[in-house]
């Protein structure tokens, strides 16, 4: 597709970032700790972990908040929250691409990507609380690019194409927006007819602090539209996120999630059903269960599909269905998001489906239902329900 303007290719410096910070590395208006000096007052770190965060972090951004180092087990070197926010050796394996979806190719203004037709992911900035150790956009966030400046064409675009019915607002983390800017992208989206809005978000999780009442008035003024939690382990449903859920229940979003399958950190049926369920009772519907997007540097995590399948069927007898989110992949190169899950249907004989129960043995299922036809009800040529 066409590209305007500039692409989020340049090279970009990470220390050129538009947040101050003082002498010890922390904002100076933030929460945010961006050195191995300012975190090693949180955690004991050894010698060897604090090489890897100083060398690491002159590739990568490196950022975590106080409220996330609270949630790591300071006696446990495994943990699964500092292995998702704590640099190590292991990110300088170059396996990997920089774009592993290949965005770039997608891109119809420089803070705008449409894959799929009908929907288009809207960058509107570049900055998260936290960036995550396998963050499939590390070559874009966290230096310094600021896709705000892309904002009007994005939306003059957006108005024009009315073909988009569906608005995926991301970045970075829409949430670090001032709430009046995200305000004011949210009121145009509105105006302009779009029918559904999502917000991809980590930092009710990472930083629930950091919504405001005017974050809520927000979505509260624009309701109804779907907020999607990024989130990973059953240790960061806190108290504080719980919260925020509350909040934004109130303000009338949807609430989902999505996961990534991670290595060491979540790889563990367990561990999952835990998050899963967590978050069913809290009135979040786990949407997503993804596999690890190859982004360079980031192997370590990686887990073989087999062992997800493997997980993905034992959750499937232990949980209920409303705590199981699709288990996906998508594929290297951008060619698309597609489910990748357990078999059940283990044979057939003319209409007969021999099918394995996720409880015990097997059953069968008699495929003789009559040939579908079409109706000729005239649906198909009058009516799409989001694009028009």
């Amino acid at each position: 597709m066409k590209q305007h303007g500039q692409t989020t290719e340049e090279p970009i410096s990470y220390r050129s970032s538009k947040l101050s910070r003082n002498e010890e590395g922390t904002s100076a208006t933030l929460p945010f700790i961006e050195s191995v000096e300012a975190v090693s007052r949180f955690i004991p770190l050894g010698q060897p972990i604090k090489d890897a965060i100083h060398k690491v972090s002159q590739i990568y951004p490196f950022r975590i908040t106080q409220f996330y180092v609270s949630l790591i087990d300071k006696a446990n070197p495994s943990c699964g929250i500092g292995r998702q926010s704590i640099p190590s050796f292991e990110e300088f394996d170059e396996t990997g691409e920089n774009d592993p979806l290949n965005e770039g190719a997608h891109m119809i203004t420089p803070a705008l990507i449409q894959k799929y037709p009908g929907r288009a992911v809207f960058m509107v900035n570049a900055e998260c609380a936290m960036y995550c150790r396998f963050c499939n956009r590390r070559r874009m966030v966290g230096r310094g690019w600021n896709p705000g400046q892309f904002r009007e064409e994005t939306l003059t675009y957006l108005e024009n194409d009315t073909t988009i019915g569906e608005v995926i607002i991301s970045g970075g983390d829409p949430f670090m927006l001032p709430p009046e800017e995200l305000a004011y992208i949210l009121s145009r989206l509105r105006g302009m007819g779009k029918k559904i809005l999502r917000i991809s978000s980590r930092m009710p999780v990472v930083y629930p602090e950091g919504l405001t009442e005017d974050h809520y008035k927000a979505i509260d003024d624009n309701s109804p539209l779907w907020i999607v939690f990024h989130i990973n382990h059953p240790k960061e449903i806190s108290p504080e996120f719980i919260e925020v859920v509350k909040r934004l229940r109130q303000a009338g979003a949807m609430l989902v999630s999505q996961t990534v399958l991670l290595r060491n950190v979540n790889d563990c049926p367990h561990i999952l059903s835990l998050l899963f369920e967590g978050l069913v009772v809290q009135g979040v519907k786990p949407y997503y269960l993804f596999q690890l997007d190859e982004a360079k540097g980031v192997s370590h995590f990686k887990v073989r599909l087999k062992t997800g399948i493997e997980i993905m069927r034992s959750l499937r007898k232990t949980i209920s269905g409303l705590a199981m989110p699709q288990y996906a992949l998508d594929i290297p190169g951008g060619s698309g998001k597609v489910p990748v899950d357990y078999q059940y249907i283990q044979g057939k004989e003319h209409d007969r489906i021999l099918i394995e129960s996720p409880l015990a043995g097997f059953g069968t299922y008699m495929d003789n239902g009559m040939e579908s036809r079409c109706m000729k009800c005239g649906v198909c040529k009058s009516h799409n329900p989001i694009n028009t």
